[in-house]
């Protein structure tokens, strides 16, 4: 739900029901209440609506507080833990059911799915294959590699036209580590830049060829990863032309 739904209306979305549910069984006196009902509509939203990490996340309300447990979700790998002891290894934490969809992705996916997650936000087609592709992989080969991701449900499909493209938050955090582990992160990041940089010059060559309007709504969607290329830049090569 919106920030700005009611605690009555929330009954209706099935992730702030199965939240409060588990929150109950792990803590009877819980319940959902509008000093509280903003943050728990933050952290399903951030949790991407997946039951398994609303369920280690509800188990963990006692203990921290919702307001605690929010503040604590960008460590949500080492918080969302403690699956029943009798659940399948990759359903005893939100990390081991991430390694194991992981481990059934093919060399190439997890390459393109880890590169992925340079990007903030939604991203192109023509950007991913950019931000993906290498010498052993042309962008044809990443556009099948992004179909498969997509029929996987690693990534999102944003039904605009043309079509965009994200990463769930928590599948993002994923990757992002599974990049730091590769050894790609800075590679990966400046990369990031130039193809933003390349994109926005390329935009403003062309603002005389549609209306004011037209042409910033066609760019508008780029901006969280301009402005991570941009913050990435004055921190890493204040010297990059972007």
């Amino acid at each position: 739900p919106d920030a700005d739904v009611s605690v009555q209306a929330a009954a209706g979305f099935g992730a702030v029901t199965l939240f409060v549910a588990r929150a109950q069984a792990a803590d009877p006196h819980f319940a959902l209440n509008p000093g509280n009902a903003g943050a728990v509509f933050d952290i399903c939203r951030r949790l991407d609506g997946i039951a398994l990490a609303l369920e280690f996340a509800a188990a963990r309300v006692r203990l921290l507080g919702v307001q605690g447990l929010r503040a604590r979700l960008d460590e949500r790998f080492n918080i969302l833990t403690g699956g029943a002891r009798t659940a399948l290894q990759r359903h005893q934490t939100l990390r081991a059911a991430f390694d194991w969809s992981h481990g059934l992705l093919s060399e190439a996916e997890r390459t393109v799915f880890r590169r992925l997650a340079v990007f903030v936000g939604s991203f192109s087609l023509e950007a991913a294959q950019q931000i993906a592709r290498d010498a052993t992989m042309d962008v044809w080969e990443v556009l099948d590699h992004l179909a498969a991701l997509v029929d996987k449900s690693l990534v999102a499909v944003e039904r605009s036209d043309p079509p965009r493209y994200r990463l769930l938050e928590t599948g993002r955090a994923y990757a992002l580590e599974q990049l730091a582990h590769g050894g790609e992160t800075n590679a990966l990041a400046r990369r990031h830049a130039q193809t933003y940089a390349a994109l926005f010059e390329s935009s403003y060559a062309k603002r005389w060829q549609a209306r004011p309007a037209e042409h910033l709504a066609c760019y508008r969607p780029e901006l969280d990863n301009l402005r991570a290329a941009l913050d990435w830049a004055s921190r890493n090569d204040p010297d990059l032309e972007i």
